[in-house]
Protein backbone atom coordinates (compact mmCIF):
# COMPACT_ATOMS: atom_id res chain seq x y z
CA UNK A 1 0.00 0.00 0.00
CA UNK A 2 1.30 3.70 -0.35
CA UNK A 3 1.06 6.01 2.19
CA UNK A 4 0.44 10.12 0.80
CA UNK A 5 4.02 11.45 2.71
CA UNK A 6 6.65 9.80 4.94
CA UNK A 7 5.91 7.25 7.55
CA UNK A 8 5.06 8.99 10.77
CA UNK A 9 2.71 10.27 13.41
CA UNK A 10 -0.64 10.55 11.07
CA UNK A 11 -0.44 7.21 10.00
CA UNK A 12 1.06 5.37 13.44
CA UNK A 13 -1.37 2.60 13.63
CA UNK A 14 -0.36 1.61 10.29
CA UNK A 15 2.94 1.47 10.94
CA UNK A 16 2.15 -0.40 13.96
CA UNK A 17 0.54 -2.58 12.49
CA UNK A 18 2.94 -3.65 10.02
CA UNK A 19 5.92 -3.72 12.64
CA UNK A 20 4.26 -5.51 15.49
CA UNK A 21 2.65 -8.49 13.58
CA UNK A 22 -0.97 -6.93 13.11
CA UNK A 23 -1.09 -7.43 9.27
CA UNK A 24 -0.18 -11.06 9.77
CA UNK A 25 -2.49 -12.14 12.16
CA UNK A 26 -5.37 -10.77 10.15
CA UNK A 27 -3.92 -13.05 6.88
CA UNK A 28 -3.00 -9.89 5.13
CA UNK A 29 0.47 -9.18 3.93
CA UNK A 30 1.08 -5.45 3.50
CA UNK A 31 3.93 -3.69 1.96
CA UNK A 32 4.10 -0.06 3.34
CA UNK A 33 6.10 2.66 0.89
CA UNK A 34 6.21 6.35 0.00
CA UNK A 35 4.93 7.50 -3.57
CA UNK A 36 7.70 9.92 -4.76
CA UNK A 37 5.10 12.57 -5.10
CA UNK A 38 2.05 12.76 -2.26
CA UNK A 39 -0.03 13.38 -5.31
CA UNK A 40 0.63 10.03 -6.60
CA UNK A 41 -1.31 6.95 -4.36
CA UNK A 42 -4.51 7.32 -5.72
CA UNK A 43 -3.06 6.53 -9.17
CA UNK A 44 -0.95 3.40 -7.86
CA UNK A 45 -4.21 2.37 -6.07
CA UNK A 46 -7.28 2.78 -8.97
CA UNK A 47 -4.29 1.14 -11.81
CA UNK A 48 -3.74 -1.70 -9.36
CA UNK A 49 -0.49 -0.79 -8.27
CA UNK A 50 -1.27 -1.16 -5.06
CA UNK A 51 -3.89 -2.38 -3.41
CA UNK A 52 -4.53 -0.11 -0.37
CA UNK A 53 -3.98 3.91 -0.12
CA UNK A 54 -3.89 6.57 2.44
CA UNK A 55 -5.28 9.89 0.77
CA UNK A 56 -7.05 13.08 2.26
CA UNK A 57 -10.76 12.88 1.94
CA UNK A 58 -11.44 15.60 -0.75
CA UNK A 59 -9.18 13.81 -3.30
CA UNK A 60 -11.74 10.68 -3.41
CA UNK A 61 -14.68 12.39 -5.60
CA UNK A 62 -12.01 14.50 -7.22
CA UNK A 63 -10.69 11.10 -8.30
CA UNK A 64 -14.10 9.65 -9.27
CA UNK A 65 -14.87 12.60 -11.34
CA UNK A 66 -11.52 12.29 -13.48
CA UNK A 67 -12.68 8.49 -13.93
CA UNK A 68 -10.45 6.60 -11.58
CA UNK A 69 -12.32 4.25 -9.23
CA UNK A 70 -11.33 4.55 -6.22
CA UNK A 71 -13.51 4.46 -2.79
CA UNK A 72 -12.97 5.33 1.05
CA UNK A 73 -13.30 2.53 3.11
CA UNK A 74 -11.47 3.44 6.44
CA UNK A 75 -10.31 6.50 8.41
CA UNK A 76 -7.47 7.31 9.85
CA UNK A 77 -7.62 11.18 10.77
CA UNK A 78 -11.20 12.12 11.93
CA UNK A 79 -10.51 15.68 11.79
CA UNK A 80 -9.51 18.02 8.95
CA UNK A 81 -5.62 18.94 9.86
CA UNK A 82 -4.41 21.41 6.53
CA UNK A 83 -3.96 24.73 7.95
CA UNK A 84 -2.44 27.73 6.46
CA UNK A 85 1.27 28.13 8.26
CA UNK A 86 3.14 31.10 8.79
CA UNK A 87 6.16 32.31 10.81
CA UNK A 88 4.86 34.50 13.61
CA UNK A 89 8.55 37.22 12.56
CA UNK A 90 7.26 37.36 9.01
CA UNK A 91 4.89 40.55 9.57
CA UNK A 92 1.84 38.62 8.05
CA UNK A 93 -0.95 38.66 9.82
CA UNK A 94 -3.90 37.51 8.36
CA UNK A 95 -4.74 35.67 5.14
CA UNK A 96 -5.17 38.88 3.38
CA UNK A 97 -1.31 39.83 3.97
CA UNK A 98 -0.75 37.25 1.90
CA UNK A 99 -1.27 39.07 -1.24
CA UNK A 100 1.81 39.36 -3.66
CA UNK A 101 3.77 36.92 -1.70
CA UNK A 102 4.74 32.91 -1.80
CA UNK A 103 2.64 29.92 -0.84
CA UNK A 104 4.28 26.83 -0.81
CA UNK A 105 2.05 23.94 -1.47
CA UNK A 106 2.92 19.51 -1.49
CA UNK A 107 2.12 18.75 -4.54
CA UNK A 108 -1.43 17.56 -3.84
CA UNK A 109 -3.68 18.56 -7.22
CA UNK A 110 -6.77 19.90 -4.95
CA UNK A 111 -4.96 21.77 -2.68
CA UNK A 112 -4.13 24.47 -5.03
CA UNK A 113 -8.27 24.45 -5.60
CA UNK A 114 -8.57 24.52 -1.68
CA UNK A 115 -6.30 27.58 -1.43
CA UNK A 116 -8.13 29.49 -4.11
CA UNK A 117 -11.32 29.03 -2.04
CA UNK A 118 -9.28 30.12 1.02
CA UNK A 119 -7.89 33.34 -0.43
CA UNK A 120 -11.28 34.14 -1.87
CA UNK A 121 -12.71 34.15 1.63
CA UNK A 122 -9.88 36.41 2.44
CA UNK A 123 -10.59 39.11 -0.42
CA UNK A 124 -8.20 37.66 -2.70
CA UNK A 125 -7.01 35.35 -5.81
CA UNK A 126 -4.90 32.78 -6.75
CA UNK A 127 -3.52 35.46 -9.40
CA UNK A 128 -2.55 38.06 -6.16
CA UNK A 129 -0.10 35.31 -5.03
CA UNK A 130 2.82 32.82 -6.26
CA UNK A 131 2.18 28.92 -5.67
CA UNK A 132 5.20 27.35 -5.36
CA UNK A 133 5.22 23.28 -5.41
CA UNK A 134 7.66 22.11 -2.43
CA UNK A 135 6.45 18.54 -1.82
CA UNK A 136 7.71 17.26 1.37
CA UNK A 137 9.92 20.12 1.80
CA UNK A 138 6.97 22.24 3.66
CA UNK A 139 9.00 23.37 6.57
CA UNK A 140 12.47 23.63 5.04
CA UNK A 141 11.14 25.87 2.66
CA UNK A 142 9.39 27.81 4.78
CA UNK A 143 12.31 28.46 7.50
CA UNK A 144 14.70 28.88 4.66
CA UNK A 145 12.18 31.47 2.94
CA UNK A 146 11.75 30.07 0.17
CA UNK A 147 8.32 30.86 0.44
CA UNK A 148 6.27 33.09 2.23
CA UNK A 149 3.72 30.50 4.00
CA UNK A 150 2.57 26.74 3.31
CA UNK A 151 -0.28 25.21 3.18
CA UNK A 152 -1.28 21.89 3.23
CA UNK A 153 0.53 21.32 5.62
CA UNK A 154 -0.81 20.84 9.16
CA UNK A 155 0.02 21.75 12.66
CA UNK A 156 0.68 18.54 14.33
CA UNK A 157 3.07 17.84 12.07
CA UNK A 158 4.90 20.72 10.43
CA UNK A 159 3.52 23.32 13.09
CA UNK A 160 4.85 20.56 15.47
CA UNK A 161 8.57 20.68 13.59
CA UNK A 162 8.38 24.28 13.74
CA UNK A 163 8.15 24.66 16.92
CA UNK A 164 10.32 22.15 18.11
CA UNK A 165 13.14 24.20 16.16
CA UNK A 166 12.78 27.18 17.79
CA UNK A 167 10.34 28.93 14.92
CA UNK A 168 7.12 30.40 16.28
CA UNK A 169 4.15 28.87 13.21
CA UNK A 170 0.86 30.97 12.93
CA UNK A 171 -1.22 28.31 12.50
CA UNK A 172 -4.85 29.05 10.43
CA UNK A 173 -6.50 25.85 10.27
CA UNK A 174 -8.72 25.61 7.12
CA UNK A 175 -12.13 24.75 9.46
CA UNK A 176 -11.16 28.25 10.99
CA UNK A 177 -11.07 29.68 6.89
CA UNK A 178 -14.89 28.43 6.29
CA UNK A 179 -13.91 24.80 4.93
CA UNK A 180 -16.48 22.54 7.10
CA UNK A 181 -15.71 19.44 9.50
CA UNK A 182 -13.93 16.69 7.33
CA UNK A 183 -12.15 13.24 8.24
CA UNK A 184 -8.34 14.31 6.76
CA UNK A 185 -7.21 10.90 5.98
CA UNK A 186 -8.78 7.64 4.65
CA UNK A 187 -7.87 4.23 3.88
CA UNK A 188 -8.43 4.21 0.10
CA UNK A 189 -8.95 0.97 -2.28
CA UNK A 190 -10.53 0.00 -5.57
CA UNK A 191 -14.28 -0.08 -6.23
CA UNK A 192 -14.26 -3.69 -7.16
CA UNK A 193 -12.07 -4.83 -4.54
CA UNK A 194 -14.38 -2.97 -1.94
CA UNK A 195 -17.53 -4.99 -3.25
CA UNK A 196 -15.91 -8.17 -3.80
CA UNK A 197 -14.00 -8.27 -0.82
CA UNK A 198 -15.51 -6.51 2.46
CA UNK A 199 -14.01 -9.26 4.63
CA UNK A 200 -10.65 -8.33 3.30
CA UNK A 201 -11.28 -4.53 4.30
CA UNK A 202 -12.73 -5.22 7.30
CA UNK A 203 -9.82 -7.09 8.64
CA UNK A 204 -7.32 -4.48 7.13
CA UNK A 205 -9.20 -1.93 9.05
CA UNK A 206 -9.30 -4.27 12.43
CA UNK A 207 -5.52 -4.57 11.73
CA UNK A 208 -4.79 -0.62 11.72
CA UNK A 209 -7.27 -0.03 14.74
CA UNK A 210 -4.96 -2.35 16.74
CA UNK A 211 -2.05 -0.44 16.03
CA UNK A 212 -3.77 2.87 16.78
CA UNK A 213 -4.60 1.24 20.08
CA UNK A 214 -0.71 0.56 20.40
CA UNK A 215 0.25 3.65 19.67
CA UNK A 216 -1.75 5.33 22.04
CA UNK A 217 -1.13 3.60 24.78
CA UNK A 218 2.75 3.21 24.03
CA UNK A 219 3.86 6.36 22.23
CA UNK A 220 7.42 5.91 22.83
CA UNK A 221 7.32 2.46 21.78
CA UNK A 222 6.00 4.04 18.36
CA UNK A 223 8.13 6.73 18.12
CA UNK A 224 11.05 4.37 17.92
CA UNK A 225 9.17 2.22 15.01
CA UNK A 226 8.84 5.36 13.25
CA UNK A 227 12.44 6.23 13.93
CA UNK A 228 13.34 3.22 12.71
CA UNK A 229 10.99 3.15 9.49
CA UNK A 230 12.73 2.94 5.95
CA UNK A 231 9.64 5.32 4.86
CA UNK A 232 10.09 8.23 7.62
CA UNK A 233 11.79 11.16 7.02
CA UNK A 234 15.29 10.94 7.15
CA UNK A 235 15.57 14.69 8.48
CA UNK A 236 13.56 14.28 11.75
CA UNK A 237 15.27 13.82 14.84
CA UNK A 238 13.89 11.94 17.33
CA UNK A 239 11.98 15.36 19.20
CA UNK A 240 10.48 16.04 16.65
CA UNK A 241 8.60 12.66 16.07
CA UNK A 242 7.70 12.76 19.73
CA UNK A 243 5.97 15.95 19.44
CA UNK A 244 3.86 14.86 16.05
CA UNK A 245 2.84 12.14 17.76
CA UNK A 246 1.89 14.05 20.86
CA UNK A 247 -0.30 16.42 18.44
CA UNK A 248 -1.23 13.83 16.64
CA UNK A 249 -2.28 10.93 18.74
CA UNK A 250 -5.95 12.78 20.21
CA UNK A 251 -6.58 13.29 16.15
CA UNK A 252 -6.28 9.44 15.24
CA UNK A 253 -9.53 7.55 14.61
CA UNK A 254 -9.60 5.05 17.31
CA UNK A 255 -12.69 2.81 15.06
CA UNK A 256 -11.88 3.21 11.65
CA UNK A 257 -15.27 4.22 10.35
CA UNK A 258 -15.86 6.44 8.33
CA UNK A 259 -18.69 9.13 9.16
CA UNK A 260 -21.16 9.56 6.23
CA UNK A 261 -22.60 13.24 8.04
CA UNK A 262 -19.17 14.36 7.79
CA UNK A 263 -18.68 13.15 4.02
CA UNK A 264 -22.20 14.44 2.88
CA UNK A 265 -21.08 18.38 4.28
CA UNK A 266 -17.93 18.03 2.75
CA UNK A 267 -19.47 16.95 -0.64
CA UNK A 268 -22.08 19.30 -0.79
CA UNK A 269 -19.76 22.22 -0.10
CA UNK A 270 -17.24 21.20 -2.83
CA UNK A 271 -20.02 21.58 -4.98
CA UNK A 272 -20.78 24.85 -4.17
CA UNK A 273 -17.48 25.53 -4.24
CA UNK A 274 -16.86 24.38 -8.15
CA UNK A 275 -14.32 21.96 -6.64
CA UNK A 276 -16.46 19.03 -8.41
CA UNK A 277 -18.91 19.60 -11.18
CA UNK A 278 -21.67 17.34 -9.85
CA UNK A 279 -23.14 16.64 -6.16
CA UNK A 280 -22.19 12.96 -5.49
CA UNK A 281 -23.91 10.61 -3.27
CA UNK A 282 -21.92 9.74 0.01
CA UNK A 283 -22.58 5.81 -1.07
CA UNK A 284 -20.58 6.86 -4.55
CA UNK A 285 -17.12 7.60 -2.41
CA UNK A 286 -17.36 5.25 0.55
CA UNK A 287 -18.42 2.18 -1.35
CA UNK A 288 -20.86 -0.05 -0.86
CA UNK A 289 -23.75 0.61 1.04
CA UNK A 290 -22.36 4.25 2.59
CA UNK A 291 -19.18 2.96 3.79
CA UNK A 292 -20.46 -0.16 5.62
CA UNK A 293 -17.97 -2.50 4.64
CA UNK A 294 -15.61 -0.43 7.08
CA UNK A 295 -17.53 -2.37 10.03
CA UNK A 296 -15.28 -4.66 12.35
CA UNK A 297 -15.43 -7.77 12.02
CA UNK A 298 -16.71 -9.90 15.42
CA UNK A 299 -14.41 -10.17 18.22
CA UNK A 300 -11.76 -7.44 17.23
Amino acid sequence: MSLDGYAGAETVGLVMADKLGYFDDAGLNVWIGRPAIPSSTVYYVATRMDEFGITRLPRVPIARENGLPVVAVGSVIQEPTAAMIWLKDSGVRTVADLKGETIGLPEVPYLKELLGVVLEDAGLTLTEVTVQPVGYRMVPALLKGEVDAIFGGSPNIEGAVLASRGAEPVVKRVQDLGVPDYEELVVITREDRAAADPEAIGAFMSAVKRGTAAAVKHPRAAATLIEKSAEADPQATRGEIEAQLKATLPLLSRTGRLDPGKAGGLLDWMREQKMIERTVPVSEVFGREGGGITATPPGT
